[in-house]
């Protein structure tokens, strides 16, 4: 009961096939039970190269009883490297979906990227700005999350905004050549994000 007082949205941390919650009606109608009480936002978070396939697969859970999707919102991983949810993430959106994005840095993978660099020089803007600024323009219209540590790193992050708009409404043509460049293979993507080391 207290804990209703101060959740807006509740989100299932890294749903995958295997876990069972796409298919778990029990959890479904509890969560759903959660909504109608309490009048949250209910969420997924999504990981893996296979992330646009459980995407697609929540969209279509619906709890017993009601005629609307269970889910309103989806936290995707999703970078000038990762791109391949880009096409799930815009059916999310259209679908009314509200779109988070975590590791807009791909864990700092981003900033060693020598054609985010290139381009970074060319428009005089920071790295982290830049490859930020590029999913901010996308046209799923996600909320962003910076990964900022420092109060440093968070000032040069919210610069990401005008890089976004100057993108989105005066070289939307350059958007699209700095995104096709810098995209990796998603399999190798993840094979490598899993070898790294963590604090």
């Amino acid at each position: 009961e207290t804990v209703g007082e101060y959740v807006n949205l509740y989100q299932v941390h890294s749903a995958t096939f295997e876990s069972g919650i796409l298919t778990n009606t029990e959890a479904h109608s509890a969560l759903a039970k959660c909504r109608r009480k309490h009048g949250w936002s209910l969420g997924l978070s999504v990981s893996g190269p296979k992330q646009n396939d459980i995407l697609r697969e929540a969209m279509k859970v619906k709890a017993d009883g009601e005629d609307i999707p269970l889910f309103d919102s989806v936290q995707c991983t999703y970078n000038v490297l990762e791109q391949r949810p880009g096409e799930a993430l815009q059916e999310a959106h259209d679908a009314g979906m509200d779109i988070i994005i975590k590791e807009g840095l791909a864990n700092g993978r981003a900033l060693r990227s020598e054609s985010l660099l290139k381009y970074a020089n060319q428009l005089g803007c920071e790295p982290d700005q830049l490859a930020l600024g590029c999913i901010l323009a996308q046209p799923f219209q996600p909320r962003v999350l910076s990964g900022a540590v420092t109060s440093e790193q968070l000032e040069s992050n919210l610069k990401a905004e005008e890089i976004a708009k100057k993108l989105k409404t005066e070289q939307p043509d350059l958007l699209k050549e700095i995104m096709n460049n810098c995209v990796v293979d998603s399999e190798g993507y993840w094979a490598e994000r899993s070898a790294l080391a963590w604090n």
